[in-house]
């Protein structure tokens, strides 16, 4: 086979690939959307989410941090990829993940669970397709956004440079967004309020380093929300 040859079969290869990852991103965003309609109160919440970790980590990259880690196909990737944090409440009942008042301890410890059977799903996914990104990335942030910068987190009780970065990233962005809207069980909170709240969190919930960079440009933050609100607030 001709050099020729071979560069049309490798291109024919890598349009394959991207059509089998097109269709794979496409279907699961699909059945992430038809989870996430069983809460009215969730609007564009992953839409919004998705839009925080771009940003952040597109901040993180100008400020030269995790440069081994972060590039165009990760910025890309975990912007994909978010939505798919909480993929596994499409396992909880509606009596608890719909309950308007606050859940009792058993119940938030099944409400909990939702992490184990977001990852395990997506993990039956990537037996297909091993070495897909999106779904690796998938993998890390709905097994570890719960869990806390001191350790305190669920389910796993990592900490600190254990805790995957964009799960860090994910956790970051989930509270952002699940301060500023209206659910079943909360008022919405202003965006003062909420960078507040980010800010105490700093070392305990959060990586410190992520809340500098929130901090620095938390008014783009607010710009996403306020472009994507709906009905949220």
């Amino acid at each position: 086979m001709s050099n020729v040859d071979n560069l049309k079969s490798n291109k024919g290869v890598q349009e394959k690939v991207k059509d089998t990852n097109s269709s794979l991103i496409a279907t699961i965003h699909a059945l992430v959307k038809s989870a996430e309609s069983r809460d009215n109160a969730s609007g564009a919440h992953i839409e919004r989410t998705a839009k925080y970790c771009r940003l952040m980590a597109e901040k993180l990259r100008e400020a030269g941090l995790h440069e081994d880690k972060i590039d165009d196909d990760y910025i890309d990737t975990i912007e994909m990829a978010a939505p798919l944090h909480d993929i596994g409440k499409a396992g909880i009942s509606d009596a608890i993940l719909l309950k308007p008042g606050r859940l009792k301890d058993d119940e938030f410890e099944t409400m909990k669970t939702h992490v184990i059977l977001g990852y395990e799903t997506l993990a039956n996914v990537n037996s297909s397709f091993p070495d897909n990104d999106f779904i690796h990335l998938g993998m890390e942030i709905s097994r570890y956004h719960h869990e806390n910068w001191d350790g305190r987190g669920y389910m796993s009780e990592l900490s600190h440079d254990k805790i995957p970065l964009s799960a860090r990233i994910m956790a970051l962005a989930d509270v952002y967004d699940a301060l500023r809207s209206k659910r079943l069980y909360k008022s919405s909170f202003s965006h003062e309020k909420t960078v507040s709240i980010i800010k105490e969190g700093r070392a305990r919930h959060f990586d410190p380093q992520l809340v500098d960079i929130f901090i620095e440009h938390h008014s783009l933050f607010n710009d996403i929300f306020e472009s994507l609100s709906g009905n949220d607030t």
